[in-house]
């Protein structure tokens, strides 16, 4: 009895391990647009009409930042002078997209986000 205990535990473990060493590395842009599409959702009580073109924005921007990146490894600030004005016209499209109550929420999340990186640097 106490091996196949044993054994059972030993297997979940095994399976949680390997699930979880399946987060790392690069995501691909629909993996990106599908996790921040979704936390939005949640957020934002998006309806699943809105989640699904809030998903159409994210992905073609996602698709052209990782492209941007690939194009820029080894020059951040390049990239960034690129990403940048692609991030705020995904940014004006989304906002098209809610409500005025979810861009009031929307906002809030962004500004706190902001605060702890800001945190983080110090």
């Amino acid at each position: 009895m106490k091996k196949v205990l044993l054994s059972i535990v030993a297997a979940v473990f095994a399976v949680s391990s390997f699930a979880h060493d399946g987060d790392k590395g690069p995501k691909t842009p629909e993996q990106v647009a599908t996790k921040k599409a979704d936390k939005l959702k949640t957020e934002l009580g998006l309806s699943d009409d809105q989640r699904t073109k809030v998903y159409a924005i994210l992905l073609e921007n996602t698709t052209k930042i990782q492209a941007i990146k690939a194009k820029y490894p080894n020059d951040k600030k390049a990239a960034q002078s690129e990403i940048r004005p692609l991030r705020q016209t995904a940014e004006t499209s989304i906002k098209a997209i809610l409500t005025p109550e979810q861009i009031t929420k929307w906002e809030a999340l962004k500004k706190e986000k902001k605060e702890k990186h800001k945190a983080k640097k110090e």
